[in-house]
């Protein structure tokens, strides 16, 4: 044991001290890891539960919002170094967890961290309140009177573990609302979020201490029920089965955000597809695929390209598969479970055999294994993919039209990446979003949202506060009990 380096997978109080543990060896880079589990039973977590909130109760909400957010950005100025040992931990273990490229990862955690720097928690703030002082005080509104905004006391976080630090952002929403947090982490990726408290430990002991991240299995009613039962919020991200499992057993007098399954779109219009652009528009639109192999819902499954291009539809999808190629060889997808490559397998046959007797239909594809996959279609529909960088191109006679195609598919719609001339972006834009896409944005940027954006087409910190309104007439009423006013 003495020649391991122990990792804690988990973040708890410091008055919390746990007796159950399961460990799993990692070695990466000559370096022998040893990643410890807590393993919890009900009663550990309320003790975990009465801990963080009292924590809360007696300083994180005592503390100005202007103080957190500065607060939080010396942890993220932390993470900006490129030798800050957390920083390097996770370059080296996230990877080795998840099974991502390691130069993705360190590319992609550089650019997230950035999301969090003070700037970009005050615009996300300015976006969601005119008034972020709403947070600590009552402020006068246009209408008359005063209002002030109460986070919850307690938000109970359900992580998913296919992309790498989603879980900073929905701790980082709790944090600027004041309330103390139990996160519950996927084991397939419960490494980040546990370092970025470690950082927020190093600025502010008292602060991290409002905060608790443990894994378990997922669908462990009783630890998940006990939870629930404390939050005074729940935010759940995963599937869809999770999402309906967890709205089942929180009552309605909860606030409760869902993130579940959604499928993201890229349209690239024939003014992207000139002989000065396709070859810069193919590999951003590869980049789009490739990033965490599909796993975030903001990556592209379907893409609908315009004919009369000087690439013609098909010409786009063998160039996409070109590079795929390319970017495999330098970032390789990660390895997949049996039953992943059999789905990705599985919907090869199916347009192969389509292909035989249509010349509508191609599909491109790695070769002796399933690292990438486009395929063809002339006749445009909406489809899902596998994920783990399998795509659909549709070839489409003008853009406008997929607003038809993708009407009844509303509830799976997400972000849509766009490369089209300036005369036809807010009437592309405007069509889509009457039909359900939430998000647009350039291709190659799909995966990189930015703070303040309406998630799923909500708000974020507006619906987890309770909105409490002293009226104007209050303020004149009590005049009369003051003994200077004549």
């Amino acid at each position: 044991m003495s020649n391991h380096v122990i990792v804690d997978a988990f973040y708890l109080p410091n008055s919390i001290k746990l007796k159950n543990f399961q460990e799993k060896p990692i070695f990466v880079n000559g370096v022998n890891y040893l990643l410890r589990y807590p393993v919890i039973q009900k009663q550990e977590l309320q003790e975990i539960a009465a801990a963080v909130k009292e924590n809360r109760r007696t300083y994180l909400a005592t503390l100005p919002t202007s103080e957190i957010v500065a607060k939080i950005d010396k942890a993220i100025q932390l993470w900006l170094n490129p030798d800050y040992p957390l920083r390097q931990l996770a370059e080296s273990l996230v990877p080795a967890i998840t099974g991502y490229d390691s130069d993705m990862v360190r590319l992609e955690l550089k650019k997230y961290m950035r999301t969090f720097r003070k700037r970009e928690l005050l615009r996300f703030l300015d976006e969601e309140f005119d008034q972020p002082a709403i947070l600590d005080e009552f402020r006068p509104r246009k209408s008359g009177g005063m209002s002030r905004a109460f986070g919850p006391s307690t938000i109970f976080h359900i992580f998913s573990g296919n992309v790498p630090g989603v879980q900073l952002w929905s701790l980082v929403m709790g944090l600027l609302l004041k309330s103390a947090a139990i996160g519950k982490t996927s084991l397939s990726e419960p490494l980040l979020p546990v370092l970025f408290l470690e950082s927020l430990k190093e600025v502010d002991e008292t602060l991290a201490e409002s905060m608790a991240v443990i894994p378990w299995k997922g669908g462990t009613v009783e630890l998940e029920q006990a939870a629930v039962d404390w939050g005074d919020a729940v935010i759940v991200y995963g599937s869809n089965q999770t999402v309906e499992a967890i709205k089942k057993r929180t009552p309605v007098h909860k606030k409760l955000l869902s993130y579940g399954h959604k499928i993201s779109i890229a349209l690239i219009g024939k003014e992207a597809l000139t002989t000065d652009h396709f070859a810069k528009t193919l590999h951003k639109v590869a980049e789009d695929v490739s990033i965490y192999d599909q796993q975030s819902c903001l990556s592209p499954q379907v893409i609908y390209v315009e004919k009369e291009g000087a690439l013609s539809p098909k010409q786009f999808a063998q160039g996409l598969a070109g590079e795929l190629e390319r970017y495999h060889l330098k970032r390789p997808r990660a390895r997949l479970t049996g039953e992943e490559a059999m789905a990705i397998q599985n919907i090869r046959n199916q347009y192969h055999l389509k292909s035989i007797s249509s010349d509508k239909v191609a599909v491109y594809s790695s070769k002796e294994d399933t690292a990438w996959t486009v395929i063809y279609q002339e006749e445009p529909a909406f489809s899902g993919t596998p994920l783990n960088r399998t795509v659909h191109v549709y070839a489409i006679d003008k853009l406008e039209a997929a607003a038809d195609i993708l009407k009844s598919y509303e509830t799976y719609l997400q972000s849509c990446g766009l490369a089209v001339e300036p005369a036809r972006l807010f009437s592309i834009t405007s069509l889509l979003g009457a039909v359900g896409v939430n998000r647009f944005c350039p291709i190659g940027e799909m995966n990189s949202a930015k703070p303040g954006w309406h998630h799923d087409g909500g708000f974020n910190l507006t619906e987890l506060v309770k909105m409490v309104d002293m009226e104007r007439n209050l303020e004149y009423a009590m005049e009369k009990y003051d003994e200077d006013v004549e």
